[in-house]
């Protein structure tokens, strides 16, 4: 049950970084934010499914033997990786130099709501 934990961490940590990128930029709308966590909760949801279905292999041939939960958490790590990068490079720009996100194939992207 740990990778559900990091997982959920990640997902928080990307929200945060989310929120305080929009208020640094003064790009905040309670519109943009509203869909943020919607989507934040349908990644939720998508964990819930693999607990979901982890648990049903014990008892059903669903014609699937990988652990399904800890590949959709592995997967959301690490999207959210990326996208917390991809704020804290708006935020901070000087924070992580070139070669760090160059590693992890991140560039700064420009806020479309900025003015």
């Amino acid at each position: 049950m740990i990778i559900y934990a990091i997982a959920f961490a990640f997902i928080a940590l990307d929200f945060a970084t989310g929120i305080i990128k929009a208020l640094a930029t003064k790009a905040y709308s309670s519109t943009i934010m509203r869909q943020g966590l919607f989507h934040k909760v349908a990644l939720l949801l998508v964990m819930v499914l693999g607990v979901l279905v982890d648990f049903a292999q014990g008892y059903l041939d669903l014609g699937v033997s990988i652990p399904v939960g800890g590949a959709i958490c592995g997967y959301i790590v690490l999207m959210e990786i990326g996208s917390s990068l991809e704020n804290v490079c708006v935020i901070n720009p000087d924070l992580l130099p070139g070669t760090l996100s160059g590693i992890f194939g991140i560039k700064p992207k420009e806020d479309k709501h900025e003015n």
